[in-house]
């Protein structure tokens, strides 16, 4: 018997990842009936002995997001305390366009609709589009790259006191 090459009915879906570094989280979240989906982009929660790193939902356009949550073919969706993995800086990973994005873009995440779109303005950068996404819905590799560019800046420091000139030296 010869097996078909899409006989199990596999697709490219959000959160496939293609190639790079991925880190076993655990999903968080205060509110225990709350779910997460791959194709989402996570912000680190915490870490807690024994070193289980904990990632979160980011909130909004200038999260600090961390890395994005990988597709496991037995689950849709992960309830708090589960297991799951996290495609993190450097991989590459099927992402969903919420817009027509030019291969080359910096990206950012919208929490609300789980798209990337071209990054404006100060919002946080989490990839770079390696392909060009025809418009909404529309799945594109991204490799992950995340940049906080809020565009705050921390305090200026106070600068110190002009220290004691020197003696002049003679004058013709």
């Amino acid at each position: 018997m010869t097996l078909g090459m899409n006989q199990f009915g596999m697709e490219i879906v959000t959160g496939v990842k293609q190639s790079g570094p991925v880190l076993e989280c655990e999903f968080y979240s205060a509110t225990g009936t709350d779910t997460i989906a791959p194709g989402e982009f996570v912000i680190l929660a915490s870490t807690v002995a024994p070193l289980v790193t904990k990632v979160a939902k980011g909130a909004g356009l200038t999260s600090k997001y961390f890395g994005v949550v990988l597709t496991n073919p037995l689950k849709s969706a992960y309830a708090v305390g589960e297991k799951l993995q996290v495609a993190i800086f450097g991989a590459i990973v099927i992402c969903k366009a919420s817009a027509a994005i030019t291969c080359g873009a910096w990206l950012q995440y919208a929490h609300d609709t789980y798209k990337v779109a071209t990054q404006v303005g100060s919002n946080t950068i989490v990839g770079i589009a390696l392909e060009n996404a025809a418009g909404d819905a529309a799945l594109l590799r991204v490799l992950v790259h995340i940049s906080s560019i809020s565009g705050a800046t921390g305090a200026t420091g106070a600068t110190g006191s002009t220290g004691a000139t020197g003696p002049t030296g003679p004058t013709a």
